[in-house]
């Protein structure tokens, strides 16, 4: 196919949530064209793919535009941040009541309901033609396996009745660290919870000699694009999230 190395690999994980056949592309070349696209999507269409993702770098415009042109959707844009461990600001928040700890077997059934219910501008719940329940399981099932030793390490935010209030995971890369799922329970956000995750989970990293942490969000998660910069966070790189229904 032209001189494009794109290719679809199957994403089991996805397919067995929404019950359909899911790919992600990748390699996707740099200015890749239209017709690159189209005959990637006749050869998904002939594997019998009904849903396909891609990330495209969102400097490159011209792969981007060449997803949107053959029907793609614009699903998520996302933005990697860098924050150096040792620039975390040392202002005591909330160190009243709230305990920061690994995650403990007893915990697992009220970090799945947090995530169940933490999740509604990601790429899955902005696909109109994905099951919005389907999407809230994606991610009770993503971090029930975490719990479960997919994550490196899963930290949680309790009261001192042992009510988990929030979480993180992270995975662990010689000298750096990147989360992967983090949420606090809706009714108490907005009071400087996520602000004691990020400032406790940076403390633990640098005591563990580990020199970054790595955070991706999503552009219109205003919320947390303020924490990233209170941390002293900047832009890694960000990318396009396109989504195609076959």
């Amino acid at each position: 196919r032209g001189n494009s190395k794109m290719r679809v690999m199957t994403d089991k994980f996805n397919s067995d949530i929404f019950g359909i056949k899911m790919g992600n592309i990748i390699d996707v070349s740099l200015c890749c064209t239209s017709e690159d696209v189209r005959q990637l999507i006749e050869q998904a269409t002939l594997e019998q793919y009904k849903h396909l993702n891609v990330k495209v770098n969102s400097k490159d415009k011209v792969s981007t535009n060449a997803f949107l042109q053959n029907g793609f959707e614009l699903v998520d844009t996302q933005l990697m941040y860098c924050i150096r461990t040792n620039d975390y600001l040392v202002n005591g928040t909330r160190g009243e009541k709230v305990h920061f700890r690994k995650y403990q077997e007893g915990d697992k059934e009220q970090i799945i309901n947090i995530a169940k219910t933490s999740y509604a501008i990601d790429q899955y719940h902005s696909d109109l033609g994905l099951d919005n329940d389907l999407c809230d399981i994606y991610y009770s099932e993503w971090i029930k396996n975490c719990c479960d030793g997919l994550a490196d390490k899963v930290m949680v935010a309790v009261l001192p009745n042992n009510k988990v209030i929030g979480y993180i995971t992270l995975d662990y890369q010689e000298n750096q660290a990147v989360v992967g799922l983090a949420a606090v329970q809706g009714c108490f956000r907005g009071r400087g919870f996520f602000t004691f995750l990020m400032d406790n989970t940076l403390r633990m990293l640098y005591k563990e000699n580990i020199k970054w942490l790595f955070y991706g969000t999503q552009l219109s998660n205003i919320p947390v694009l303020k924490t990233m910069g209170h941390f002293g966070g900047f832009i890694n790189y960000s990318n396009h999230v396109m989504h195609f229904m076959i």
